[in-house]
């Protein structure tokens, strides 16, 4: 009998990739619902799904109770949310999940609140031995230095940006939010993202060099050696119960690697992993699923020396 899997985040390159999976090697085991903010003409994804249904914004006050009964009127066995507030509400540990025997992709609540909050994860990571870059308290900046503001809770890249230090009080909104962190965008300055899949004793990893961005979505990377940040993931899958499929992030400044940003899903740039032969993707689905997961689908092509990211037309 096939199983009922909701897809959130309908809109996003990830969803559509998501689908496409599911489409191709899983159509005869899944029926697939999708779910976004967007009128379905407007959302790629759609076109895989047996079912589609428009949300309000995660944010809303509504959107849980307009997301529980989707998942109740269509049985939904596994969810795979996208977006981080959907994640906070459907972890793998809540009430709702647990008391309906619901799959679900997202970490436990703890994990989430430790790992995605920019300020608990600086925290956490300090006490693992794990390089970070440096966050501060306002307090502690000074005028005609230049830092890194972000949201504490953010996604993509949206509300970033650089600004020296007489210049945050009067220029970032919502401060109390945001978190200050050291600057590093020298000239070695560069950024690599670890595509992780993780399941009890089976740790497989994929590394490579964000070449070049657009509103925050790698389109060009370059594959580099994974086992410089083997070591940091094993103790990151050591000490949480994480996801079977997430990432991390990694930035190069004073001659290490420092991890800035822990994604416990699936990210925009995994398409690209697969393209290399790392199918994360496929993974997921499958052990959600209950199926074997082959370790041949971690087998990287080794002769790849870029991955470029080019835009599909849909019609609908």
């Amino acid at each position: 009998m096939k199983k009922n899997l909701l897809i959130t985040g309908g809109g996003t390159a990830i969803a559509w990739h998501l689908s496409k999976v599911c489409n191709e090697f899983f159509s005869d085991k899944v029926n697939l619902i999708v779910t976004d903010i967007n009128d379905e003409i407007l959302v790629p994804s759609a076109i895989f799904a047996k079912k589609y249904y428009k949300t309000p914004f995660a944010s809303d006050e509504n959107y849980f109770s307009v997301i529980k009964k989707i998942i109740l009127y269509n049985n939904v066995d596994i969810v795979i949310p996208i977006i981080p507030r959907e994640a906070e509400l459907l972890s793998s540990d809540s009430d709702f999940i647990i008391s309906n025997s619901i799959v679900s992709a997202a970490p436990d609540i703890d994990t989430f609140h430790k790992l995605s909050d920019k300020n608990l994860l600086f925290d956490t990571l300090k006490k693992l031995n794990i390089p970070t870059p440096k966050i501060y308290k306002i307090s502690e900046i000074e005028d005609d230095v230049k830092y890194f503001v972000k949201p504490a809770n953010g996604f993509g890249s949206q509300g970033t940006g650089c600004y020296l230090g007489r210049e945050i009080m009067n220029k970032v909104d919502d401060l109390e939010n945001k978190v200050i962190q050291e600057y590093c965008m020298d000239k070695e300055y560069k950024e690599a993202t670890v595509e992780i899949y993780n399941d009890k004793d089976e740790l497989f990893i994929f590394a490579r060099e964000r070449v070049s961005t657009k509103a925050g979505v790698c389109v060009k990377t370059i594959p580099i050696d994974e086992n410089i940040f083997y070591s940091y993931v094993k103790k990151l899958v050591s000490s949480f119960k994480l996801p079977y499929a997430f990432n991390v992030q990694f930035f190069y400044h004073n001659n290490s690697w420092k991890l800035f940003d822990c994604n416990l899903r699936l990210g925009a740039g995994t398409p690209l992993a697969t393209a290399a032969g790392f199918q994360l993707t496929k993974a997921l689905i499958a052990k959600l699923l209950g199926e074997k997961v082959d370790h041949s689908w971690f087998k990287i092509n080794r002769k790849i020396r870029s991955i470029l990211r080019v835009y599909d037309e849909v019609v609908i």
